[in-house]
């Protein structure tokens, strides 16, 4: 009896062990099989195919937040970058200007709240006055013109990496100054945009003119339209001076222009057969996201029931694309992609940062997800697999990006990491 017993319990390890060898012969690579209290099968695999590809990002609307971005920068991975302001200028309720002061000059101030780039460039701001005013009832985009006339009002050179410091463009075009003083009651900004239509500030270098900046040169101001230091300044005749406003009162906005002329990105965009796919590209300002495919990820079904204990992707920076002043995105997102193409926030991220993760890993120099949740609802068939997207996190204007190592990549590639039992 004893024996007989022995003989079954050798049995059904041999068994187990025979299982586990068949299933791991079934995938190419490394799978480590263990058992959890339950007695359940539980395997690891991090052998997942794994396909991305680099996409140009969708225009969003960068008027929603008080922040603005301005300036030039030659970045040696992702081209020539540009950002200039269109911005109205609003009066703070029924103004009357009077007629016993005349109009000296006009004084555009804008306050500094972060800087990105090389810390020693300075650049030529210029302004110009609108063509007509931005309307309040228009959805301005990253990639929307607005038509501007085209009189210099002012110019000014500018540094601004030091975070104390503050953009000021001396306004002295005299048709304008008339054009304000045509009217000396206004009742609100519509009567007041009727004669000054507003403001475009943009550097005397942009993305996709010539001469372009060195690579390596320029940079970006962060503007803070909500400061109190921002604001358009009129400076009478005799010395008294009436502030006009540049706040949520009033129309703004950034168009960005991202040149990738020459670049290995140009080449991802127009899928030359010379592309570097070792590299896996994302980058704020619009510029470019990259679609993440797991296309067998469904075969886990045909194992019968399964359970996905854990899964994580992770992506690591590649070594050397970090270097000052190319500062790395510090919080991305993944999301879902439907039939249409639109986004959707996966399961995983309702979970919160301390399951979904997203947030980069200064030691390890990487950005995991946990996609548990989402991989299970597509192997169980409650969602169709599209795919996901690989973006900055949330409405950050400032063109930080960030350079990984693909699912191609010699070393630190992206893997998708599966802890999952059978039932």
């Amino acid at each position: 009896m004893g024996s007989t017993l022995l003989m079954r319990k050798v049995f059904l390890l041999s068994a187990i062990f025979l299982v586990s060898i068949l299933f791991s012969c079934k995938k190419n690579g490394k799978l480590s099989p263990n058992f959890d209290n339950g007695n359940l099968l539980t395997i690891f695999t991090d052998t997942f195919s794994i396909k991305s590809t680099i996409i140009e990002d969708v225009p969003s609307q960068t008027g929603l937040i008080p922040f603005q971005l301005l300036g030039v920068y030659n970045d040696p991975i992702f081209g020539v970058r540009s950002s200039s302001i269109y911005t109205n200028v609003g009066i703070s309720g029924e103004t009357n200007f009077g007629t016993i002061f005349t109009i000296d000059s006009l004084v555009l101030s804008l306050k500094v709240a972060q800087y990105y780039g090389n810390s020693a460039s300075s650049f030529t701001v210029n302004a110009f006055e609108l063509a007509t005013p931005l309307s309040s009832s228009t959805s301005f985009f990253s990639n929307t013109y607005s038509a501007v006339q085209n009189t210099l009002l002012g110019s000014a050179l500018f540094t601004p990496s030091a975070l104390d410091s503050t953009l000021r463009i001396v306004i002295t075009d005299q048709t304008l100054i008339n054009n304000i003083q045509s009217d000396t009651l206004y009742a609100d900004n519509t009567a007041f945009n009727a004669n000054f239509k507003g403001l475009y500030i943009v550097s005397s270098d942009t993305a996709g003119t010539t001469p372009a900046i060195t690579q390596g040169d320029g940079g970006f101001a962060l503007f803070d339209f909500s400061s109190v230091e921002s604001n358009v300044t009129i400076h009478y005749n005799n010395s008294v001076t009436e502030a006009l406003i540049l706040n949520n009162d009033v129309k703004t906005y950034s168009r960005f222009i991202n040149d990738y002329s020459g670049t290995d990105i140009e080449k991802h965009l127009n899928n030359d057969a010379s592309k570097n796919e070792n590299r896996i590209y994302v980058s704020d300002m619009e510029s470019v996201r990259t679609k993440i495919e797991v296309p067998y990820i469904k075969n886990l079904a045909d194992e019968g029931n399964v359970s996905i204990n854990k899964a994580v992707i992770v992506f690591t920076v590649e070594t050397g694309t970090d270097a000052s002043p190319n500062e790395i995105l510090q919080a991305l997102t993944l999301s879902g992609i439907d039939l249409a193409g639109n986004v959707f926030d996966l399961a995983d991220a309702s979970e919160g940062t301390a399951h979904f993760n997203g947030v980069y890993n200064s030691t390890s120099k990487s950005i995991s997800f946990n996609i548990t949740r989402h991989l299970q609802q597509i192997i169980n068939g409650t969602i169709t697999d599209y795919g996901m997207y690989l973006t900055p996190n949330a409405a950050v204007v400032i063109p930080n990006r960030v350079v990984f190592n693909s699912e191609n990549s010699p070393t630190f590639k992206t893997k998708l990491e599966i802890t999952y039992s059978k039932l």
